[in-house]
């Protein structure tokens, strides 16, 4: 468990530089999706710190990650709400978080299903990106797509919730959390992703 300590200082520091560049570019730009994202990261940055004291003192954490998963859910699904403009994707999207917000009230009474939560919330987090994606490609913006926050936001995402669905699936098989760095390694990629976005969007598009 201690092996994991080192990976996950540097992934801290790496989202910690991830939500002060959004915050300085939320600064900057006062884009509603920006202010949305720093409190993401914000979430995110948060429930990492509080689990890596937890992992020292050896206390638990089911309560902490429990109304993290639901906040960080919620607000991913909010920011991909304003960008998503088919109105059959949109109503899916809706479906789907009623979906996972029962489940998630139902974990609350087996927290032995926290781990389906997690699952739950990487693929509806994935459906939702690939919405997002779906719809860039076929619209304008497909031309000028490096220069649009969302779209490396989305490709962050991506990157650490598609694969997140197969390794969680297998979390309950493993004999340690030996293999516990394939996360943070992913969540450390995301953060790059966001932070390249961040750095090389168009800073005059509204998103």
């Amino acid at each position: 468990m201690y092996k994991l300590i080192p990976i996950i200082v540097v992934q801290v520091a790496i989202q910690a530089i991830s939500l002060l560049t959004s915050l300085f570019f939320y600064y900057k730009t006062r884009l509603p999706s920006v202010f949305i994202l720093s409190v993401i990261l914000l979430l995110s940055l948060t429930i990492e710190c509080i689990g890596l004291y937890l992992m020292i003192t050896r206390e638990p954490s089911f309560i902490f990650h429990f109304i993290y998963v639901l906040l960080n859910f919620l607000t991913i699904i909010y920011f991909y709400w304003r960008l998503i403009n088919d109105n059959l994707w949109f109503k899916l999207i809706k479906g789907f978080s009623l979906v996972f917000i029962v489940f998630w009230f139902y974990t609350f009474f087996n927290s032995n299903l926290i781990t389906y939560s997690f699952i739950l919330e990487s693929l509806i987090i994935a459906v939702s990106v690939l919405f997002y994606l779906r719809q860039i490609l076929l619209s304008d913006k497909i031309l000028n797509y490096k220069k649009l926050l969302p779209f490396w936001v989305s490709v962050g995402f991506l990157v650490f919730y598609l694969p997140s669905i197969p390794f969680l699936s297998l979390l309950n098989y493993m004999q340690d959390r030996g293999l516990f760095f394939i996360l943070n390694i992913l969540i450390i990629l995301m953060n790059v992703f966001i932070i390249y976005g961040l750095i090389c969007s168009n800073k005059e598009e509204k998103y």
